[in-house]
């Protein structure tokens, strides 16, 4: 009965997709968003620190 809870599926139009699918996809998502951010930061600072030794 516990596991009939977690087994949910999220229509997505005519597409039903399952809880763990979705979970994935946010996790995957959210990783890329993160790693984006973080390679962006450092570039700019890189750029920052290059003009403040010229």
């Amino acid at each position: 009965m516990i596991l009939n809870q977690f087994l949910i599926s999220i229509k997505l139009g005519e597409v039903e997709v399952g809880n763990i699918t979705l979970f994935f996809l946010i996790f995957f998502s959210s990783f890329t968003f993160i790693a984006v951010g973080i390679s962006s930061y450092k570039l700019y600072k890189s750029l920052i620190n290059d003009d403040v030794d010229n």
